[in-house]
């Protein structure tokens, strides 16, 4: 199931699968605006496209080593949208809803621009009336 995280409280500890954390991050981030596409493996995610099985976890690799938490998302952005900003916007996005959801302090989310998807210049309807 993946290397799992843990959260120390009074009465015991609270361990977490990467998987739960990913889902949070890619939940985090699936809203925001400018996003295209959250990229990931096509292994992985290929199969699970052709099995149609959804993941909100698609493009998000959780990362834990020597007590670091790291956290990577792959993106496709949309054309024209400043890309700094939201790269800026869902790394705030992901430390706030791991660290409120779970307690764990994340060490770094790196953004992973993998794309960008350029938008139609013109509707389909308007291209059909232009060739009659």
């Amino acid at each position: 199931m993946g290397e799992e995280l843990m959260n120390v409280q009074p009465n015991g500890t609270v361990t977490f699968a990467n998987e739960v954390l990913e889902t949070i991050a890619g939940i985090a981030v699936a809203d925001i605006p400018g996003i295209a596409n959250m990229s990931g493996s096509l292994m992985k995610d290929g199969w699970n496209d052709l099995i149609g099985k959804k993941r909100p976890a698609k493009g998000v690799k959780v990362t834990k080593t020597e007590g670091t938490l790291i956290i990577d998302v792959q993106i496709v952005v949309e054309y024209g949208v400043k890309v700094h900003e939201l790269c800026k916007t869902i790394q705030e996005s992901v430390y706030n809803a791991i660290e409120t959801m779970t307690g764990l302090k994340t060490d770094a989310v790196n953004v992973y621009v993998q794309g960008v998807r350029i938008k139609d210049a013109a509707p389909k309807e308007t291209a059909e009336k232009r060739e009659e």
